[in-house]
């Protein structure tokens, strides 16, 4: 299995971003390709203080986290479920962004394969499936559907198999067919 571990800096284990309480608005980062960037722990302070108004501004505009969209985020986030359910529609959980891992990954001090790194059209479902609590993983695939099951990555890794590399039977679960469940034969999984 390829290794996918959460660190203690990463938004997944955050119940709360020190250091933003005084922060009354989003500070917006322009990007070099003409989009506002959001900051992480701003967006992770609104999802914490449940800011309907706020997020749902970052989601309608063009607000990204280092390539990512902003549900791609929430589904991180241990609080993001919320926003997943208000916010999240078919159409928009089965988008694949264009970015790599590497950026998201190094800003949250995730420590993800480098294989995985290098990959590109991760879903919101992915990165939930990969750092996510349980409850977003659930909500992302009520929406998505069976089609946003069979979505791949630029490497054709799909979130079936992020589950498998997690070992959390509380997601592994959500992409069980039925009875015992046969790891599918994979780069990701052989190599370990």
């Amino acid at each position: 299995h390829r290794q996918v571990r959460q660190t203690p800096n990463s938004l997944s284990t955050h119940t709360h971003v020190p250091g933003l309480t005084h922060q009354p608005k989003p500070k917006k980062i322009m990007e070099a390709n003409g989009d506002m960037e959001l900051s992480i722990e701003n967006f992770a302070f609104l999802i914490d203080n449940r800011d309907e108004a706020k997020v749902k501004e970052v989601i309608d505009g063009s607000c990204m986290f280092k390539g990512f969209p902003p549900l791609a985020i929430a589904g991180m986030h241990t609080n993001g479920t919320w926003v997943l359910d208000k916010f999240g529609t078919k159409e928009n959980l089965s988008q694949g962004s264009r970015a790599s891992l590497t950026e998201l990954a190094n800003h949250l001090q995730l420590d993800v394969d480098a294989d995985i790194l290098e990959d590109s059209g991760f879903t919101p479902l992915m990165l939930a499936v990969m750092f996510g609590p349980p409850q977003s993983v659930e909500v992302i695939i009520n929406k998505v559907g069976k089609e946003g099951l069979a979505v791949k990555t630029a490497k054709s890794y799909d979130a079936k198999l992020f589950a498998n590399c997690r070992n959390d039977e509380s997601i592994a679960r959500h992409f069980k067919n039925s009875g015992r469940h046969q790891c599918e034969p994979c780069q990701a999984c052989s190599v370990m």
